[in-house]
């Protein structure tokens, strides 16, 4: 397993400690691919890991 998805399942897990009840209100169209928490564990994570979209598209054209 990665780095990222190392920090991603740990942050996770902090955030879920945390207790934190998202607004889960159903909405019209396609239906969530990812959770609310699930996607401020991976905001945070790539911020953690100093990753931005810049180096990202260096690594794919390099």
């Amino acid at each position: 397993m990665s780095n990222i998805a190392k920090n991603y399942f740990k942050i996770l897990e902090v955030l879920s400690s945390l207790n934190i009840e998202a607004e889960n209100r159903p909405k019209v169209g396609r239906p969530k691919k990812m959770s609310d928490l699930e996607v401020i564990a991976l905001s945070l994570t790539a911020e953690y890991m100093s990753i931005d979209r810049m180096n990202l598209i260096y690594y794919r054209w390099l």
